[in-house]
């Protein structure tokens, strides 16, 4: 495949030099003041962005009529017919109008994420502009958005779930700028990630577009990063509660011959030794106290640091953006107790190492009108250690009894361990967009990977997993259809897409004395579906899409991570049937602009994939069939540009549909599947200043509200209700204040998380961190 890649874009670039010679030169401005990063479109895939001064070059051009057309965000389109000669070099100036901002109404060009929100299928595009000054990370964000939980196991950089529509793990796929975040590292985990390195959030319920490239089972996250050529800084620091420190920055420098430089990374740990009501168990008699006592956590402490480079070009003939980037990170993360708090560990942690080069290439308008192409490369490599070597035995007060000097247990597992293995794996998606005209175009993306895992132990006594590489090798491969009618009321969507997975692993032998058991399999399936959107009126939209989707399990479901993930090697691969209709709109009454929207989602999964608790370890398992409805409410109301209401809530009903289980009646059947939050919902308000004091200072007051009704923790069915282990609900409150001065330059942000110091609980007795305080600091600056 890299083969054909690599003739691929050979023909590329070398169809761009049998070009003709004329050079044209030209400026765009609005007003007397110039604009940078404006498209200029000769067509026939001719065309070029502003430079900083607002100037453009466009190379190649035949003497002939051509239609112009000018655009950039903010401004109205411009369209102009000319005519070049032989000797023509210097185009007239283009002026651009800009859309007016109307006191208290925004009128502006279509958004980016506008145009996403509008798309047919089932989609929630986030914003981040507005919360860029707050100390957020991408799961604070997500985890006010509908349909979907976070549920964290602890403070900072804590192992978590997410929850989309009742689906978790990697039934939920995540994506920075369209690339699988599976193989950036535990760096770029959404608990770790801060805002302001980013533009926007996409998150698609059910249906997921084929230009992801992916097998995805319940819906699909991407992060979009800050993508615009424009030159800027953005430079940010906070401190908070329990020795927690964050630092992050993004910068981006763009030359007049368009070579460009990007450059990020972003710092975070955390001592997390927060204090928490724990039930201790009794040193004698092993029982489990009736009341907790208030402890502090001291083995829970977390680090990551992570610095991404990327150098190359934009806007040339050949190339739009061609990228070449490399990524390095680690973390350091110490481990508090097992799957539950039973078992208490003091001296157990994991470290983590990944470099990872990266190769980004797109063009529009490839050798004809409307013809697309996006390359994208990676190869990861990564190395973990698990460390379980201590022969001590810890209770939750920090007070600890030597093990028997023989003794070969570690703290968490049944033999000390000192684990290490080595994961590489490599990515090729590449995306095909053509559009044959305004109602009709196409969308292809072939997506390859491969993952191999290699392990050793050097205090084990036997063979481990992992000695012998275990590989995984899937093939996507995407298309759809898109039929636009209607002048753009009527949008429609179909697609089909194909996955194929060939697994290589090492079973264990029916002995420790035998070698591992080579095995090879191949799994093939096809998933289609299909999304449409008609625009009853300019602001009133509805929905439907319905999507057979298919996901083949991951290599840590199977492979597990050697201390608390246990392997399964029988996992089949998942299937569901996914439904959504909804319907949004919005409304604007002079000053006062209201949006809601009605979703109802309907889900039909077989065989899916979950983590259940097996000791004090966890597995994944398959779980035959379920049926999931669904019903999500959101509602938004804006008063000029100072008050911003946002209120939404989620119903979930997720049942287990098993009828039979070894040839008898399922008594579990038309049961609520458990371990999952079924009712939820998020509100919060923002009040933004006028002026305050110099001019171009605001100041913003937020708070946001979070309640999760309470669930079970086994199967409803069984056992009396007053002997029933529950996650209760919680009410949680946050209460943030910002100041930005120098029109934005300079930005400083107070807050407070948790603030009626409520007892908090995502996971069965597990307590979050309570009321906790944090002070943000951001610096940034753009060029005009």
């Amino acid at each position: 495949m890299l083969r054909y890649l690599g003739v691929f874009l050979f023909l590329v670039f070398t169809n761009t030099l049998l070009s003709q010679n004329l050079t044209v030169y030209g400026k765009v401005s609005a007003n007397g003041k110039v604009i940078e990063n404006a498209k200029v479109n000769f067509g026939n895939g001719k065309g070029a962005y502003t430079t900083a001064t607002g100037t453009f070059e466009v190379n190649g051009l035949n003497s002939g009529e051509y239609t112009i057309q000018v655009s950039a965000f903010g401004y109205e389109n411009f369209t102009a017919r000319i005519q070049l000669l032989k000797d023509t070099t210097q185009l007239s100036p283009f002026n651009l109008t800009p859309i007016k901002d109307i006191e208290g109404v925004t009128v502006s060009a279509e958004t980016d994420t506008k145009i996403t929100q509008q798309e047919a299928y089932n989609v929630t595009a986030i914003d981040l502009k507005p919360v860029q000054n707050l100390n957020l990370n991408v799961n604070e964000v997500l985890n006010g958005t509908p349909g979907i939980r976070v549920r964290e196991s602890g403070g900072t950089g804590s192992d978590f779930s997410f929850s989309l529509n009742g689906f978790t793990g990697k039934q939920v796929r995540f994506f920075i700028d369209g690339l699988p975040t599976d193989y950036l590292g535990q760096a770029f985990g959404l608990n770790i990630v801060p805002v302001n390195l980013l533009d926007r959030i996409e998150v698609y319920k059910g249906v997921v577009p084929v230009r992801l490239g992916a097998d995805v089972l319940g819906g699909a996250v991407n992060i979009v990063t800050k993508n615009k050529s424009k030159d800027f800084v953005d430079a940010s620091y906070s401190l908070g509660s329990f020795n927690t420190h964050k630092a992050a920055l993004v910068a981006r420098h763009t030359t007049k011959n368009n070579f460009i430089l990007n450059a990020s990374g972003f710092y975070t740990s955390s001592e997390n030794n927060y204090f928490m009501d724990a039930f201790l168990a009794n040193p004698l008699t092993g029982a489990i106290d009736k009341e907790p006592t208030r402890i502090q956590r001291f083995n829970d402490a977390f680090r990551s640091s992570t610095g991404l480079l990327e150098m190359g070009v934009v806007n040339k003939k050949y190339a739009d953006r061609l990228l070449i980037g490399f990524i390095a990170s680690q973390t350091y993360k110490e481990i508090q107790q097992g799957a539950n708090m039973t078992k208490v560990a003091g001296h157990v942690f994991t470290q983590e190492r990944t470099f990872i080069p990266t190769l980004k290439y797109a063009k529009e308008d490839l050798w004809l009108k409307g013809l697309d192409l996006k390359v994208s490369a990676i190869y990861s490599d990564r190395q973990a250690i698990t460390v379980d070597t201590s022969s001590r035995i810890y209770d939750w007060t920090g007070n600890y009894t030597e093990k028997d000097f023989s003794a070969t247990s570690g703290e968490l597992n049944w033999y000390k361990s000192y684990f290490t293995f080595n994961d590489k794996a490599s990515l090729v998606t590449s995306t095909v967009d053509y559009a044959l005209n305004k109602k009709h175009s196409f969308t292809f993306n072939n997506t390859f990977s491969w993952f191999q895992r290699q392990g050793e132990d050097t205090l084990s006594y036997s063979e481990v997993p992992f000695s012998n590489p275990n590989i995984l090798q899937k093939n996507f491969m995407g298309l759809s259809y898109n039929l636009n009618l209607l002048d753009g009321k009527w949008e429609s969507t179909a697609f089909v897409k194909s996955f194929q997975l060939r697994s290589v692993l090492y079973l264990d032998p029916e002995s420790e004395y035998e070698d591992f058991i080579r095995s090879e399999a191949k799994q093939n399936y096809t998933g289609y579906g299909a999304a449409s959107t008609y625009h009853i009126r300019k602001n009133l939209q509805v929905k439907a899409s319905y999507e057979n989707a298919y996901r083949l399990p991951e290599g840590y479901e199977i492979f597990g991570d050697g201390l608390l993930l246990r392997r399964n090697y029988e996992l089949l691969a998942e299937q569901s049937q996914n439904f959504n209709l909804s319907l949004g709109g919005s409304k604007q009454v002079k000053t006062h602009k209201f949006q809601g929207e009605v979703g109802f989602i309907y889900r039909l999964p077989q065989n899916m994939i979950r983590r259940v608790a097996v000791g004090i370890a966890s597995q994944y398992q398959n779980l035959l069939s379920a049926q999931v409805t669904g019903l999500e409410i959101a509602f938004k109301y804006t008063y000029k540009k100072r008050l911003h209401l946002e209120l939404n809530s989620t119903y979930q009903n997720m049942l287990n549909t098993n009828q039979y289980s070894a040839g008898f009646d399922d008594p579990l059947y038309l049961d609520r599947i458990p371990n999952i939050p079924y009712f939820f919902g998020n509100g919060s308000i923002t009040f933004n200043s006028k002026e305050f004091g110099k001019k171009g200072n605001h100041v913003s007051l937020r708070w946001h509200s979070l309640f999760v009704e309470e669930f079970y923790l086994k199967w409803p069915s069984q056992g009396a209700t007053e002997f029933k282990n529950i996650i209760p609900r919680q009410i949680a409150h946050n209460l943030s204040i910002t100041f930005n001065g120098g029109k934005g330059k300079y930005n400083l942000s107070l807050a407070c998380n948790n603030l009626f110091d409520s007892k908090l609980y995502d996971n069965f007795k597990i307590q979050k961190p309570g009321r906790n305080f944090n002070l943000k600091l951001r610096y940034y600056i753009t060029k005009k």
